[in-house]
């Protein structure tokens, strides 16, 4: 019997982000072990083993799947926030009282645009095409709403 205790919700969730870190920087199991020792949490290499393969299955099986799941996500994100900057560049040249302010605003919006631009060349043509499910977004919204308190509607 092991005098180990399981792990469960934020202390699992705390381990599993230090071994994949761990994997990412190519440290060894033992390494990893060390490092989550450090950081109070004690696991056999067993456990380190199972936990490795969680993240393992988790990620996906092939390299597109890998992508949509860790990177594609986030490519929205950023999509999004180019558009709010764009949009508050456009607010700045609008409200600028001389030239020179107008300039700056122009010029950072080329620069955004640019940003943008370089997301969506880096973004594989099979993304490009792919219809994107936002119930799961409207979702997150409506939850972030009734946290919050507000009256927005949010569909």
């Amino acid at each position: 019997m092991s005098k180990e205790t399981y792990l469960k919700g934020e202390e699992k969730l705390k381990a599993i982000a230090i071994i994949k870190t761990g994997l990412g920087v190519r440290l060894s199991a033992r390494e990893i072990l060390q490092q989550l020792n450090k950081k109070g949490i004690d696991i056999s290499e067993r456990t380190y083993r199972r936990l490795k393969l969680e993240i393992y299955q988790s990620a996906g099986s092939t390299i597109s799947e890998i992508f949509r799941k860790q990177i594609g996500g986030t490519f929205f994100d950023e999509l999004l926030s180019f558009e709010e900057m764009e949009r508050r560049c456009w607010e700045l040249y609008y409200d600028a009282k001389n030239p020179n302010e107008k300039f700056r605003a122009l010029s950072q919006l080329r620069l955004i645009s640019q940003d943008k631009l370089k997301i969506m060349k880096t973004l594989p043509l099979s993304l490009r095409t792919e219809t994107l499910d936002y119930s799961q977004l409207r979702d997150d919204l409506k939850e972030i709403d009734k946290e919050a308190g507000s009256t927005t509607n949010s569909s």
